[in-house]
């Protein structure tokens, strides 16, 4: 009988002009979460950087996962740079309202929206 595996988080980019798309899939939690912070680096930080980060395939995350993404925007911030989160999943909406930072999240419905806004100066 084979073993279940964990779920693990898998990260895919797409680069259009001047900003990277990161699509996020499985699952965010405490194993993953450096592996995020160091993948997203070159794209997060840094002025005039610009991340969109999409969660609509992310099935779960914890607080590790959540409190990396944390790390990101606000590094990102700091050096310069903007990163907005794209479609989040029905699980990922969920935790951002209970720990209210879909309030200081900036959080875009589509990789368009996003676009246009992290377009803007």
């Amino acid at each position: 009988m084979p073993q279940d595996t964990p779920p693990t988080l898998n990260i895919h980019f797409d680069h259009h002009d001047n900003i990277v798309l990161a699509r996020l899939s499985g699952v965010l939690g405490t194993a993953d979460a450096p592996t995020l912070t160091d993948a997203l680096a070159d794209h997060a930080f840094g002025e005039n950087a610009r991340l969109a980060i999409d969660l609509s395939a992310l099935r779960m995350l914890d607080s590790s996962g959540l409190s990396a993404l944390i790390n990101v925007v606000t590094r990102s911030r700091m050096t310069g740079g903007r990163v907005v989160l794209v479609s989040p999943s029905t699980f990922v909406s969920g935790v951002l309202a209970v720990t209210h930072l879909d309030k200081w999240f900036d959080i875009c419905d589509s990789a368009t929206e996003a676009a246009l806004r992290l377009n803007q100066t």
